[in-house]
């Protein structure tokens, strides 16, 4: 299918990775200090990534190209969001009630109790 997609030339690009980030599709990654179109079923051809540029190395252009494929961008960018969540979660961060912990029941009569008190101590100081 013939279509309007972007291209990256690769003697401008410098490398900066900011076209990669404004590419909400995931359509663009650096690939050896380079922008490249990697995944071009993911190209939307709205050129986010255009303004983005600041060595003018992205236009557009109009040739044959896969068909844009919605459903796979949206697949992708979940798997990415749980990644990062999962990254998150495994570096101590997250929410907290969601981290593996261990919870013993202590009988009443081995609680720590404050003198004259029938409250229990705190253990989380």
């Amino acid at each position: 299918m013939i279509r309007k997609i972007i291209h990256i030339d690769e003697e401008k690009c410098n490398g900066c990775g900011l076209c990669a980030s404004a590419c909400h599709e995931g359509a663009i990654e650096l690939v050896d200090g380079k922008a490249k179109l990697v995944r071009e079923n993911f190209c939307d051809g709205f050129g986010d990534c255009l303004p983005n540029c600041p060595a003018g190395a992205i236009s557009f252009e109009e040739r044959e190209a896969p068909a844009y494929d919605e459903a796979a961008v949206k697949m992708a960018q979940k798997k990415k969001a749980m990644e990062k969540l999962m990254r998150e979660v495994q570096a101590g961060g997250g929410c907290p009630g969601s981290r593996t912990m261990e919870l013993h029941k202590e009988a009443a009569s081995e609680r720590e109790t404050a003198p004259g008190s029938v409250r229990p101590v705190s253990r989380l100081n």
